[in-house]
């Protein structure tokens, strides 16, 4: 790491703490705010639509994990290959696996819906669906613990680090110009912009000093339960879904009723039928009537809408895709 050491400062040089690389790591989560702050000491990076990982790269073996530590390089083989070319050293990497769409070059979560839950090579490659791994911070390189380094120094690690070619790309970021960075993600129909402080240190969880600004709301649901379809429809009517209250209750946020299409709907009724359960996991109060099958509240899907109703209920949800890479016990209300 000796030219790396060298791009930092005598501050940063400081901090570097020597230690085995570790088993994990648990990621750095970001906040959910409704405008990017004010005033200076802070980067934005576009928030891309895809699924978060962790990367442990040891001696050209590369492990990759999803944020709640399940392995899930079986389902893409390409980046496991070129991420063993281009990290020089022993290193622990995060960043974000996206799926761009050919039409309009945004990250797609639909498209990327095709490979996140396969493990195998054989079908991931028969996909036809390509992906690219975004990395945006380095934790761990080369016996050195970095996560007590600000941000804009391990970003000088991670650009040094790794011969970006190919699926592997840097994280763009600028420190100055968010309100224009927000407007035209918007405008072009992107997630939004996160907003980082450029001092801040790596701490796992949920921190204040990572921001997530949102063009679209969205965030991940529990399912617990499903309604009858109606006319042509196959399978299933609408989703029930809730998030987990500070009590660890399950609290219902609405019927999610659009955003299937017929595979959607036909996989979403395999993997909830033998989750069949005969009572509600809601916590009491209001609910939909009429047809309810009832589920065990263990799958958790990413829905899209337009707000938060007064009565605490989602305004015009649709249906993004199922996530394995969250615990449902973990689903909370971002907003």
């Amino acid at each position: 790491m000796s030219s790396s050491r060298e791009a930092l400062s005598a501050r940063a040089r400081g901090r570097l703490r020597y230690r085995a690389q570790p088993g994990w790591i648990p990621p750095m989560l970001a906040t959910l705010s409704d405008r990017a702050p004010a005033g200076g000491g802070w980067i934005y990076e576009p928030k891309l639509d895809g699924v978060r990982v962790l990367a442990y790269v040891t001696g050209g073996s590369v492990r990759l994990f999803s944020r709640n530590r399940k392995q899930v390089e079986g389902g893409y083989p390409e980046l496991v290959e070129q991420l063993s070319l281009a990290v020089r050293g022993e290193a622990v990497l995060d960043g974000e696996i996206t799926a761009p769409d050919p039409a309009t070059g945004l990250s797609s979560f639909a498209r990327l819906q095709q490979r996140m839950h396969l493990r195998d090579v054989q079908r991931a490659a028969r996909t036809g669906v390509s992906v690219e791994l975004y990395l945006f911070d380095c934790l761990f390189y080369e016996g050195i613990d970095l996560t007590g380094l600000p941000l804009l120094d391990r970003k000088k690690v991670l650009r040094d680090v790794v011969w970006y070619d190919g699926a592997i790309r840097f994280t763009p970021y600028r420190t100055t110009g968010s309100a224009a960075m927000y407007r035209d993600a918007c405008a072009k129909g992107a997630e939004g912009i996160l907003a980082k402080r450029a001092e801040s240190r790596y701490v796992s969880g949920r921190s204040a000093d990572w921001l997530k600004i949102k063009c679209v709301q969205q965030q991940e649901f529990v399912i617990g339960g499903y309604t009858e379809p109606q006319g042509t429809r196959e399978h299933l009517g609408a989703l029930l879904v809730g998030y987990h209250d500070g009590d660890g209750k399950l609290r219902y946020a609405g019927k999610v009723g659009t955003g299937f299409d017929r595979d959607a709907l036909e996989m979403l009724y395999r993997k909830l039928v033998p989750l069949h359960r005969r009572t509600s996991p809601f916590a009491p109060g209001p609910v939909p009537g009429g047809a309810v099958q009832w589920v065990t509240p263990n799958l958790v899907a990413q829905i899209g809408f337009g707000e938060w109703t007064g009565a605490g209920l989602l305004r015009h949800p649709r249906f993004l895709g199922l996530r394995d890479d969250k615990a449902a016990r973990d689903v909370r209300r971002e907003g």
